[in-house]
């Protein structure tokens, strides 16, 4: 693995060579298939924590904490590490699925096999407390789509029933999120409306780990002054593997990932003004968990950031990028709409958000924003975000946007 990443490392740099000619090649490499989606089997995060380290060091970026690249935590999620299938029979054929693309498991799903015909029911059914190998179905409208909601939690975590089976007929675009339980029970969304008494096939062999063992990766450049900080953020874990399905995330988040490393490449050739902090977390997918546990065991003293900038998600720019906490950090916000000068399409204002890892920066007072492209290839949480079509549009431009911008902060 070392070898192939040396290889690549040495292939690049080449003149003439832009940044996002960069951040393709290493797209490629952090959403392979060896990776298996940088989720919980395969060993995909510890495997994409090595990737970043080497570029780390072959950058001249040295260990942000102690000698030492990674900040070891663990956390529990129930993981898919074996197959995931689904066929329907109707009569004398059989249709089978394609996991990611025509079916998906929820996430808190038990492992299960189930066969069996399907039976219809209300939105507002009551499971049987001792209803077993049960196949139920019902199809998602837009009038009833609160009652599947509380349907699907009652199902997976508040009915005393088990080892049954709700496959929820669902057409729309599907996000799908890791989740830190199990339940002893299974749903299964389907895009096709099956048929009164279809017979179906379900299986998926799911396991749930306690400790999932993972790290944050965390490089520091040393600056001229060391009285302030300069931290950049992005998380490089993504949602793993469910059967043949793999949840690549190219923009979500390999794209941050690669940004961050365009820029470490940048201040290991050109010292700072500042230390200087590149901190990839683990765990944002299942609830910012790496970014918590980074400033609950902080190596650093978080008094002193200046300003944290998350990248999440920048591997578009066609309509330009949107910056949240803009309105809390208008000084910042307007230093990159002048030093912008027409080169991203618009630079976009919002408000506060918990929806990155600037969350928890930001609720304990550290200036933080969180940068995003728009536009693009709209693939999310789903097996289509897999570096096809991603454009990178705005990569280079918010790249030099960036640095520009904080050499004058």
């Amino acid at each position: 693995m070392r070898y192939l990443f040396t290889l690549f490392f040495f292939c690049n740099v080449t003149i003439g060579i832009s940044q996002s000619d960069i951040a393709r090649e290493h797209i490629s490499i952090l959403t392979a298939d060896s990776l298996a989606g940088r989720g919980f089997t395969k060993n995909g995060q510890e495997k994409a924590a090595d990737f970043i380290v080497d570029q780390l060091l072959q950058y001249g970026v040295k260990a942000g904490r102690e000698d030492d690249f990674r900040q070891n935590l663990t956390y529990s999620v129930n993981t898919f590490p074996g197959r995931a299938q689904f066929s329907v029979e109707n009569g004398k054929t059989v249709k089978i699925y394609s996991a990611g693309k025509d079916f998906l498991f929820h996430s808190a799903s038990a492992p299960s096999e189930i066969k069996g015909k399907i039976k219809i029911i209300p939105s507002d059914f009551k499971f049987p407390k001792k209803a077993k190998n049960e196949i139920f179905y019902i199809e998602k409208t837009d009038d009833n789509f609160k009652v599947i909601q509380e349907l699907t939690q009652s199902f997976l975590f508040e009915t005393k029933a088990k080892g049954n089976l709700l496959i929820i007929q669902d057409s729309s675009k599907w996000s799908w999120f890791p989740s830190s339980k199990q339940s002893k029970n299974t749903i299964l969304y389907v895009k096709d409306k099956l048929e009164e008494e279809a017979g179906i096939s379900a299986m998926n062999e799911a396991k749930f780990v306690s400790e999932f063992q993972s790290s944050n990766v965390i490089g520091k450049i040393e600056g001229e002054r060391s009285d302030s900080i300069l931290m950049f953020s992005a998380h490089y874990d993504h949602l793993g593997q469910m059967g043949n399905a793999i949840f690549r995330g190219a923009n979500d988040n390999a794209s941050g990932v690669v940004m961050l490393l365009a820029l470490a490449q940048y201040y290991g050739e050109n010292p700072p003004k500042f230390d200087t902090y590149f901190l990839f977390t683990t765990a944002e997918e299942i609830g910012l968990l790496g970014s918590r546990y980074f400033i609950e065991n902080s190596p650093i003293d978080l008094r002193k950031i200046k300003m944290l900038v998350n990248l999440d998600m920048v591997g578009t720019g066609e309509e330009g990028i949107t910056i949240v906490n803009a309105k809390k950090h208008s000084r910042y916000f307007n230093l990159l709409q002048e030093l912008n000068k027409g080169r991203i399409p618009e630079i976009k204002a919002r408000g506060e958000a918990c929806n990155s890892d600037h969350c928890f920066f930001d609720q304990i007072g550290v200036p933080a924003v969180f940068i995003y492209t728009l536009g693009g290839k709209q693939a999310y949480h789903d097996v289509f975000d897999n570096g096809k079509d991603l454009s990178l549009d705005a990569f280079d431009e918010l790249h030099d946007l960036i640095i520009e911008s904080l050499n004058q902060y």
